[in-house]
């Protein structure tokens, strides 16, 4: 604990310190601590399947067991789905190659038209540019490969993660009973529930909320007559997981299929009014209805986030930073000395409420 009396700038610099060393370790043992975050979330959503098994007289062991064969059932499920999307989207690839060259040749002649550029020219300035690139181009293809290398060989470890976190759940309940003092240990307990709470209702959310909006982005490129409806549906479904990123990305990838494979400018301009139709039912309608209040971070505090922890843990960062910054608000709000650092991540609308329904003293 911190001495109050201390002056503020010692208290201050031994916070910085202190978040400075914990940045540290998040990045040094990244290794470690992806695949046991993710084991983390998927063990409290799990909870509710292995508890139940247990109650139907199944032990604890096997129940757990099962509960993750479920679970890696419905992931090879969405796998195999993903792989023959992209087997017949690879059947196309020469046909695409085709169509984008003559686009190309196409703007290559307005620029000549337009701005006398002949095509050498372009083509010189092209060629020079990806000169200056390649080699950065090839240590990120290199850099990319080692870490899914890597990722491949840490997810093996989270089913075995899941299995010894839920195992040992009643000996983790012990553990807090032990390291906290016995007026505070039902409010320790509490909080741990709370912050698990959290992580189950915004993974359900997340899981009910791609499902719809697969089903809505994949029926409007389907009536635009997009080639490869249902697989940039759903890849623009799952991207969304990724906070503001996602959505520009998954939006750019039906849009340039429109660009390739129809005449008109429309069809493009079509799938984009799509992808912008779908986000707002999600923003405003979708999300707040399925995924509800189980992250109520404000927009600074989400893109702040978003930054840190891409600079942190890459991709698997942008993906985990939402429902981390709301398990995090839950312990702020639940922590007399940290309730103001949730006040300051939190929705303004969650305190007003509170502030309605507590009388002042």
């Amino acid at each position: 604990m911190l001495d109050q009396q201390q002056p503020f700038y010692i208290r201050f610099t031994i916070k910085l310190f202190m978040v400075c060393l914990l940045v540290a370790v998040l990045i040094i043992a990244r290794d470690v601590l992806i695949p046991l975050t993710i084991a983390i979330f998927f063990t409290f959503l799990l909870f509710p399947v292995s508890t139940k098994l247990e109650k139907w007289k199944f032990p604890r062991p096997l129940a757990i067991i099962l509960s993750i064969i479920l679970a890696m059932s419905v992931f090879a499920g969405i796998l195999y789905f993903f792989y023959t999307q992209i087997i017949s989207f690879a059947d196309d690839l020469p046909v695409l190659q085709e169509k984008m060259n003559q686009k190309i040749e196409s703007i290559q002649q307005y620029i000549r038209s337009e701005f006398n550029v002949s095509k050498t020219q372009q083509r010189n300035w092209i060629n020079s540019k990806l000169e200056e690139n390649a080699s950065s181009g090839e240590q990120m293809i290199l850099g990319l490969f080692s870490a899914t290398t890597g990722f491949l060989v840490n997810f093996a470890l989270i089913p075995i993660y899941i299995f010894f976190l839920t195992l040992y759940k009643d000996k983790f309940k012990k553990f807090v009973s032990l390291v906290t003092r016995d007026e505070g240990h039902e409010h320790a307990v509490g909080v741990i529930k709370k912050t698990a709470r959290v992580s189950q209702q915004y993974l359900k959310g997340i899981f009910l909320d791609i499902v719809i909006l697969s089903i809505l982005n994949s029926t409007g490129f389907l009536l635009l007559g997009i080639e490869h409806a249902i697989l940039f549906g759903v890849l623009a479904s799952i991207l969304n997981i990724v906070p503001y990123v996602g959505v520009l990305v998954g939006s750019i990838l039906p849009v340039v299929m429109a660009l390739l494979t129809k005449d008109a400018i429309g069809y493009a301009l079509g799938a984009a009014g799509v992808c912008v139709f779908v986000q707002f039912l999600d923003n405003n309608f979708i999300t707040p209805y399925v995924v509800g209040s189980s992250v109520s971070i404000n927009p600074l505090t989400a893109t702040v986030a978003l930054i840190a922890s891409a600079s942190i843990w890459g991709v698997a960062g942008m993906i985990l930073c939402l429902p981390l910054t709301g398990m995090l608000k839950v312990v702020c709000d639940n922590i007399e000395g940290l309730k103001p650092y949730g006040f300051l991540i939190g929705e303004e609308v969650d305190y007003r409420e509170r502030i309605r329904k507590k009388p002042i003293k």
